[in-house]
């Protein structure tokens, strides 16, 4: 097997000089780094990373695509697989690879596996929904890593793709104050990295570290304003993670406080949980509980949910794209794109009208 002290020994340079090279360090010259990634392609040493092929170029060929949690519970969401979609078919038509990290939330942004990232085995990343401030974006801005956002954190003053989340928040709430509910439960997904699922009061909202969230909510609370309904009477669940257990337990919560007559939540996937813990309990949709979503996924065509479309597969398609261009030299900053209600079986007047 070929080492770097194979490469030194035939650039007639020190094993040092050989690990500066590959690690485009300034105590190399241009010149001499191009010499000894030559001797190195000669000998089919890949280098102490994955470039391989590439070394010449000092491209990898492959892009990450961070998410908060584990690619596990991400891929739980179908708005993240359908994000990862958009992603792969601009990926695929460059040859490009794609590989998930999971943020790591409150953990060292060198902790595996986000040391992988940090240590050049990828050219560039995604990086979809994470926390403001969070350390792994801090420490990838400060390594000059090429970096696309996806929704979140939009203060990194990094390139991004994202749609309005007030905005299409409050179609989704306005939808449902239009129809006379006054009695309005929410599930939110996460408020910050506490993730247990808890009732919380629009006071807790400032202090929201998730952008979707807190952006989500301020959408409903300024709908609720114009239709002249406190926002201290609007009954709020964080659920903690956007799966079905989580959607199913908050839905509980609700259910045993507030007996709402319609629900809005902030993504299809507990709207889609909220409907079958109301079946569980004789409860109807939209007779008894009106039921509205975020994101429009495929499930929510199937089901006759009311949902809030947001393009995502194009968001991925985006981000993608953006990122390829920054790679190549290119300056593209930014992806805004919007939202839309769409109204089906799930939403109606309530009963008691």
């Amino acid at each position: 097997m070929v080492t770097m002290k194979d490469v030194a020994r035939a650039a007639g340079v020190s094993v040092a000089t050989v690990s500066y090279a590959f690690s485009k360090s300034s105590k190399v010259s241009a010149t001499q780094r191009e010499r000894i990634y030559s001797v190195a392609a000669e000998l089919g040493y890949a280098g102490p990373n994955i470039a391989g092929s590439s070394l010449r170029s000092g491209r990898i060929g492959a892009v990450g695509v961070i998410v908060p949690d584990s690619p596990v519970q991400a891929l739980e969401d179908p708005s993240v697989t359908l994000l990862m979609k958009g992603i792969a078919e601009i990926g695929n038509s460059a040859d490009i690879a794609l590989t998930l990290f999971p943020a790591s939330r409150g953990g060292s942004p060198d902790s595996p596996p986000n040391s992988l990232v940090l240590r050049g085995l990828v050219d560039g990343v995604v990086i979809h929904n994470v926390p403001d401030g969070h350390p792994l974006v801090e420490a990838i801005i400060a390594r000059g890593i090429p970096a696309v956002v996806v929704d979140s954190p939009r203060s990194a003053g990094l390139p991004f793709v994202a749609i309005d989340d007030r905005h299409g928040a409050y179609l989704q709430m306005d939808h449902i104050l239009s129809l006379g509910h006054r009695r309005i439960g929410i599930i939110v997904d996460k408020l910050g990295q506490d993730s247990d699922c808890r009732m919380v009061t629009a006071d807790d909202v400032g202090a929201a570290t998730e952008r979707n969230a807190r952006e989500r909510l301020a959408g409903y609370f300024a709908a609720a304003r114009d239709h002249h309904l406190p926002v201290e009477e609007l009954s709020i669940v964080v659920a903690g993670n956007i799966d079905r257990a989580a959607g199913d337990e908050a839905t509980r919560i609700l259910l045993d406080s507030a007996r709402p007559t319609a629900l809005v939540a902030t993504s299809d996937v507990h709207a889609v949980a909220a409907w079958q813990v109301l079946r569980e309990r004789g409860l109807t949709v939209p007779g008894d509980m009106s039921i509205i979503g975020f994101d429009d996924a495929p499930v929510a065509e199937l089901l006759g949910l009311s949902t809030i479309h947001q393009p995502i597969v194009e968001k991925g398609r985006a981000a993608a794209t953006i990122l390829l261009d920054r790679l190549g030299g290119g300056t593209r900053t930014r992806s805004l794109m919007k939202t839309s209600l769409v109204v089906r079986a799930s939403t109606a007047p309530p009963r008691e009208m």
